[in-house]
């Protein structure tokens, strides 16, 4: 799906935090950076929407039927899912379920070449919870890197500014190998579990409003940004949502979320 014209504006800059070396000269220049700004309802976010999007932009692939039984205690489901990669699913899936995301659970899906021995496939599924502005959205990610895996998990703003930043970059005419490795976790363990009210840890001078996420992807990596604006219903939050990718300009996505 497309962006509006009201729903999507672009601005170019020049410069940023951004470099990139002269391969001759070994100068660095200002790389290249894209800001995008867009509006969002809570109301449209769902743990199926997000995962329908995944497929779309991403390329993700649906393995139905093997989720339940993984959960259920077999490892022994599909020659694409190997039984470690099942336990590290389903240790993650009791953190979500203690985190009260019990809510429509998703199929699992795979991204990536698919292989079990690849460093770029990402076993993914989401759940959700309701809060009090609307739906928080949560999925895992399961990676294996060096004989190890692997989890990510990530939830309402970070969650949010993912669903929003692939139909952007798929705007960008980037291919959905391409927006998968810019904006999908990969060899990085992550627990960014945040609700939209924002960090419930104001300790040792965090701001209670606000939720900082930054973690690495096939391409890169990124940070997201997230300050809770207006609280409550008719409120709203903002994320900021930094790409730096592999031979791409550094995008900067800010998501309104309205409550």
């Amino acid at each position: 799906m497309s962006i509006s014209r009201r729903q999507f504006n672009r601005i170019v800059i020049w410069g940023g935090a951004s470099f990139a070396a002269s391969a001759t000269s070994g100068i660095f220049f200002p790389k290249p950076a894209e800001a995008f700004s867009l509006e969002f309802p809570i109301s449209a976010l769902s743990a199926d929407r997000v995962f329908n999007g995944i497929q779309k932009y991403c390329g993700a692939q649906p393995i139905p039927g093997v989720l339940s039984p993984i959960l259920q205690g077999n490892t022994n489901v599909s020659n694409k899912i190997e039984s470690a990669a099942a336990n590290a699913i389903r240790t993650a899936d009791k953190e979500f379920v203690r985190r009260n995301f019990t809510n429509k659970r998703t199929e699992l899906a795979v991204t990536g070449s698919g292989s079990n021995f690849a460093s770029d496939t990402s076993r993914l599924w989401g759940r959700q919870r309701q809060e009090q502005v609307g739906p928080n959205v949560g999925f895992g990610f399961v990676q294996k890197w060096e004989d190890q895996y692997s989890d990510a998990k990530i939830s309402g703003p970070t969650m949010c500014a993912i669903h929003n930043a692939q139909r952007v970059l798929a705007d960008q005419r980037l291919t959905p190998p391409e927006i998968a490795a810019s904006v999908l976790p990969t060899r990085s363990t992550l627990d960014d579990l945040s609700a939209w009210g924002g960090d419930a840890d104001a300790s040792a001078g965090r701001n209670p409003g606000a939720v900082f996420a930054q973690y690495n992807t096939a391409a890169g990596t990124v940070t997201s940004r997230y300050d809770l604006v207006e609280p409550g219903p008719k409120g709203f939050g903002r994320v900021e949502y930094t790409i730096e990718a592999e031979n791409q300009p550094r995008r900067v996505i800010l998501v309104t979320v309205r409550f």
